[in-house]
């Protein structure tokens, strides 16, 4: 009984704590394991649905009364109750998954490249432009899965453009994983808006020759367009 009721209280704290730590063990997997983000995202949720299962299999069989319940029924409670565990600490929205595109280009690549002070440049290969600030916990969080997915050998060029300093930026990239991206600044905040528009982070896909292929505000750089970007090739 007390093993029992000992294993029980693990599965629960195991299960309650994966959704909290829900971003950290997206990105170690993601980094370490090599799969895909859909495929992680759902594999955490199935993780907190099977601890949850195992913590009504062990406390049912701590007493006499429950012992005999049909492994069936607990699985059928623990999917639904672990579901909605996970769902009410890390809900599921709209933009987590699907590639979005509201059809906003990104235009007069050489005006970009006289903004920036001539850091900028159009290399004829596919390109993630991202108009970032660096208050901005959208951007963070966008800089920290960039980097993952750098460092799981995304090809895709990286250009982060900031407003303000040097400094600031360079902070900014070091705390958020960004590194390894290049990165670029607008002195006059005006063109920096007129370019970003006022929603951030800004991203902007390009192909090689410079066209737009999707544009993202917010977090609807998701899951899906993660998984996307690991996927185009140079």
């Amino acid at each position: 009984m007390l093993k029992s009721i000992l294993l029980s209280f693990i599965s629960i704290v195991i299960a309650v704590m994966i959704p909290f730590y829900f971003n950290d063990i997206l990105l170690f997997v993601t980094e370490n394991l090599g799969l895909g983000w859909v495929a992680t995202t759902i594999l955490i949720r199935v993780l907190v649905i099977l601890f949850f299962i195992l913590f009504l299999k062990f406390i049912f069989a701590a007493f006499s009364k429950t012992k005999r319940v049909k492994n069936w029924i607990i699985a059928s409670i623990g999917i639904v109750i672990g579901f909605f565990l996970c769902f009410a600490i890390v809900p599921i929205y709209t933009v987590d998954y699907g590639i979005f595109d509201d059809q906003i280009k990104l235009d007069k690549l050489d005006e970009l490249n006289t903004a920036t002070g001539g850091t900028f440049m159009n290399e004829n290969r596919p390109t993630l432009v991202a108009f970032v600030t660096t208050s901005c916990p959208f951007c963070k969080i966008a800089c920290q899965k960039l980097g993952a997915n750098v460092e799981r050998g995304q090809s895709i060029k990286v250009d982060f453009i900031f407003p303000g300093t040097r400094e600031d930026a360079d902070l900014f990239l070091e705390e958020n994983n960004g590194t390894s991206f290049n990165s670029h600044l607008i002195d006059d905040e005006q063109i920096f808006i007129n370019y970003s528009g006022s929603s951030f982070p800004s991203i902007f896909v390009l192909d090689a020759e410079g066209n737009t292929s999707y544009h993202w505000v917010g977090d609807q750089m998701n899951f899906s367009a993660l998984d996307y970007l690991l996927s185009l090739e140079q």
